[in-house]
This record gives C-alpha cells, sequence and structure tokens, in this order.
C-alpha cells in the first residue's frame, strides 16, 4: 500500500469514526492539524538532515500528497525547514517560521487562522507539547532515536474537544538494484 494512499485512507475511518452523528460537511469545517518531529539529522549546532533524513522528508510530501494541506509551519532550525521542503514544494506553499519556544503562541495562531488543514515540523519537545496546548491529551516526549510519530488532532469549529490519533510514516524502502 502506498504511503500516500494508506494515510488518505486512516484520515477518513478515523474522521468518520470520530464525528459521530454530524453531517458530512460539518466535518470540512473543523481544523486538522498534523504534527510531526523534524526527520533524521547530523551532529551540530544547527544541523543539517543526514542521508536517512533526506529521504524521510520526501516521504513526509509523500504521505501527505493526496491531503490538501492549506500551512507549514517548522521552526527557526534548519532540520525543520528541510524536512518541510519536499511538501512546501508539493503544495506550492510557503513555510511560516515560528519560535521553537512559542508553543502557546502557535496553538493561539493555529485556533485562531484562516487555514483549516495545518502541517508543523517541530521537535521531540515542541510537538507532544503543541498536542497538548491544542486541547488534546500531550503524548510523552519523543524519544532521540524517533523520527517517524505523527500526531493528527482535530479542533472542532463547534468548540467541542481535540480529538487526535497517534500514527507513524516512514521513509520508502529503496528500489531494488
Amino acid at each position: 500500500m502506498r504511503w500516500s494512499r494508506g494515510l488518505a485512507v486512516l484520515f477518513g475511518v478515523w474522521a468518520s469514526a470520530s464525528c459521530g452523528g454530524l453531517r458530512a460537511g460539518d466535518a470540512a469545517d473543523d481544523t486538522v492539524v498534523i504534527l510531526v518531529r523534524h526527520a533524521e539529522k547530523v551532529a551540530g549546532e544547527d544541523p543539517a538532515l543526514d542521508e536517512a533524513g533526506r529521504a524521510r522528508a520526501p516521504a513526509l510530501a509523500h504521505a501527505l500528497s493526496e491531503w490538501p494541506g492549506e500551512a507549514i509551519y517548522v521552526s527557526q532550525f534548519r532540520r525543520t525547514r528541510e524536512t518541510a521542503g519536499p511538501l512546501a514544494d508539493a503544495w506550492g506553499v510557503e513555510p511560516e517560521v515560528i519560535d521553537a519556544r512559542d508553543v502557546g503562541g502557535l496553538a493561539t495562531r493555529i485556533r485562531e487562522g484562516a487555514a483549516s488543514r495545518v502541517v508543523v515540523i517541530g521537535h521531540s519537545n515542541t510537538v507532544p507539547a503543541l498536542v497538548g496546548a491544542l486541547g488534546a491529551t500531550e503524548p510523552d516526549q519523543i524519544a532521540d532515536e524517533v523520527y517517524d510519530d505523527l500526531f493528527v488532532v482535530t479542533l472542532a469549529r463547534d468548540g467541542g474537544p481535540a480529538r487526535s490519533v497517534h500514527l507513524k510514516y516512514g521513509a520508502p524502502a529503496p528500489a531494488p538494484r
């Protein structure tokens, strides 16, 4: 199964199940936020992506290629911008840089923003904190060696509770030679 089709099916099933008695049009009014940690990186002060990270970034773009995203938020660090690059190119969207320390400000911006389909590429500590700041149950901090977590948080426009789901995504296996 292709990642993009697999995620599209999971989003569809999850959205249908989590919307209960809502009419189909109502769910479209909700804000859906996808949060991921940046891809694998080399060591250093403001590191770039390593080989695995350079494979994971386009895998994220591929996984979300059929999803109608409208906005991408990244931190000021190179690894988040590089992770967002292929997705931003595919969507024709310029990522907006937000200070990594301003989790509360970003949560407010997402809740009050015009975009209803948002991707946030953050860090092992900021992604769980933002899930919590958006009103969903905050997951544990992401372990240093984990780069494949994908959180989907749905904010109901009617003010109902935030709903979330934790998925995994990965880089495609290399093609046989």
